[in-house]
């Protein structure tokens, strides 16, 4: 009996050095790829790093379960690397195939300056942990809040400013969650977050929201500029023009959620539907943005179009 328990430990001893030596490993690389700041390397320098950066990916892919756990605790011990949280991030929601991590994931984003990255991936990475079912907040916030954002969807070649950009990430959120984020904002963040936040509180167009930038407008505590475009949007998504066709309030109920449809539609659902109907718009419009797109984008201002002329009824 002594022989197989002995086999038995030496086995379970073996294992776990392996495993420490693996997160060793990833630790040391850590050390030796981590730790710059992407914007102040020249191109030739930002090659070389790919390069150690790659080998460090390659080394994580290489025992998914291990790196998965190591990576955790790097991301949750980590408090000054800014890019490392996030590259790390991304890199453990690549291998996580239980979905487990997601957590530690979102505290990894958190943790990210927006100085050293890219915002492509940010709002990519954002979106795709919203569309999860987890809390995006404090990233919305923290992209709304960044001064003169630009987000470039190369897939779809267009360029996001950072209101479309945050209305991906707040239709992942019910209306009422979107709303106290963007109180939130409003009241405790810096300049360009509060107009920012101003804007995109009125396109999601809840009564509180509307109170509350009728408020900043009318005390002026918002910049003039800021409230112009308010007030443009406002007169820009009530529909008033005469519409080449008529439409059921059923078929336009039932119309709704169709993968696409064209301004006289809109125009003919402004018509027909009541002002009971709006959290049945509210609802086809959160469905607008399955991903990051131009077209998703077109939607959700057509059905913005709709939501707030229905509420002005």
């Amino acid at each position: 009996m002594i022989k197989p328990l002995l086999t038995i430990l030496l086995s379970v001893i073996t294992l776990t050095v392996q495993a420490q030596t693996f997160c060793e490993k990833i630790t040391k690389l850590k050390h030796e790829c981590y730790g710059f700041k992407p914007k102040s390397l020249s191109q030739a320098q930002r090659e070389a790093k790919s390069a150690q950066l790659d080998k460090f990916w390659d080394l994580a892919k290489s025992d998914k379960k291990e790196a998965a756990l190591c990576l955790k605790n790097l991301i949750l011990a980590e408090n000054n690397d800014s890019y490392f949280c996030f590259d790390a991030s991304s890199l453990l929601l690549s291998l996580d195939e239980t979905k487990e991590y997601q957590s530690v994931v979102l505290e990894g984003v958190k943790k990210s300056n927006l100085e050293d990255l890219d915002l492509e991936p940010y709002v990519q990475l954002s979106f795709f942990l919203g569309k999860k079912g987890n809390d995006i907040s404090a990233l919305a916030e923290k992209l709304l809040s960044y001064p003169n954002a630009h987000v470039s969807l190369t897939q779809h070649a267009i360029t996001l400013n950072a209101i479309d950009a945050g209305l991906f990430l707040y239709n992942t959120m019910s209306a009422d969650k979107a709303e106290k984020s963007l109180f939130n904002i409003i009241a405790n963040g810096n300049s360009t977050g509060k107009h920012n936040a101003a804007v995109v509180l009125n396109i999601i167009s809840t009564p509180k929201g509307d109170s509350l930038v009728n408020h900043l407008i009318q005390n002026k505590e918002l910049p003039d500029s800021v409230s112009n475009f308010i007030l443009k949007d406002k007169q820009n998504f009530n529909i008033k023009t005469a519409c080449k066709n008529v439409i059921t309030r059923a078929d336009a109920l039932r119309k709704l959620n169709a993968s696409s449809y064209d301004g006289d539609f809109i125009c003919q659902a402004s018509n027909a539907l009541k002002p009971e109907d709006v959290e049945a718009v509210r609802e086809a419009r959160h469905n607008t943005t399955p991903g990051l797109s131009d077209e998703g984008l077109g939607r959700y201002f057509m059905l913005t179009a709709l939501l707030i002329t229905l509420r002005s009824k």
